[in-house]
């Protein structure tokens, strides 16, 4: 089963997601700003500092992401890029 080991924030603009199997998943932060409550992290910054508990991707007093949430939402950035 698929894991987050690891989740930063590259150049301000994107989600750094590290998986246990060595993958790494980029997510532009525009694609959350669609849905509600990730505005709010924006405006004071708490969007700047995702933390993880392996199976989902969350922000103090905020949304937080599931595996599953994560890679449809990467499925689709990649769709949309090309």
């Amino acid at each position: 089963m698929l894991q987050i080991t690891r989740v930063d924030i590259l150049d301000g603009q994107t989600l750094d997601i590290e998986l246990n199997n060595g993958s790494i998943v980029l997510l532009a932060l525009a694609v959350l700003y669609e849905f509600p409550g990730y505005e709010a992290l924006k405006e004071d910054d708490r969007i700047l500092c995702p933390r993880t508990t392996g199976q989902f991707v969350y922000w103090r007093d905020g949304p937080s992401l599931k595996m599953e949430e994560i890679m449809k939402l990467s499925f689709q950035q990649g769709k949309d890029e090309k």
